[in-house]
């Protein structure tokens, strides 16, 4: 996956942008921090989908301001998009940091079905690492105390971030399965 791929079509799938105005919008998100994605990728990024033809630039002037260039996405740029957020939802080995990434430039990308399904099928695999986990022998040695302090607290965490995961996707899905936020979805049937 590539993550300055996803963001930079993620944002223009939602409205034309510079790229400056990308990379502002990327910090306020905090996204240079958790997804790794800092300015130079996404200027990277928008060079390589202009030059194969995902996205358009198109040189604006105003005011006092030099000119600056403007991207739109086009049909072929919300198919790689599309493309891109159906693998990495349905991906088994996608990190919890990138799936959630990818759910975030979801929109007008999958259909409810869709995205009812990758929650589901997410929500599976969150279930059998936890029993893959618990065959290890970690909880019964973190139960008797026998692992290092630190190694249980980072142990309690992991178990802490899977609880929460597990309850947030239970509640994504309710609302998925609610049948509101029509805007989100596409109607073409992927």
């Amino acid at each position: 996956m590539s993550k300055p791929k996803l963001v930079v079509l993620g944002f223009l799938n939602r409205a034309p942008m510079y790229g400056y105005q990308i990379g502002h919008v990327t910090e306020r998100f905090g996204l240079p921090v958790w997804a790794g994605i800092k300015l130079p990728s996404i200027y990277k990024a928008l060079q390589d989908l202009d030059a194969s033809h995902h996205i358009r630039g198109e040189q604006v002037t105003g005011g006092n301001n030099p000119p600056r260039t403007v991207y739109n996405i086009n049909a072929k740029g919300r198919e790689f998009l599309a493309e891109m957020v159906r693998q990495n939802l349905s991906s088994t080995k996608i990190s919890a940091q990138d799936w959630w990434l990818t759910l975030s430039f979801a929109w007008q990308t999958v259909s409810r079905e869709f995205l009812a399904e990758a929650i589901r099928e997410r929500l599976a695999n969150l279930k059998r690492s936890k029993a893959e986990a618990n065959d290890s022998g970690c909880q019964e040695l973190l139960e008797e105390g026998k692992l290092p302090f630190v190694h249980s607290h980072i142990l309690n965490l992991g178990l802490r971030h899977h609880r929460v995961e597990q309850t947030t996707l239970k509640e994504l899905l309710a609302e998925v399965n609610a049948g509101s936020n029509e805007e989100f979805f596409t109607t073409k049937g992927v």
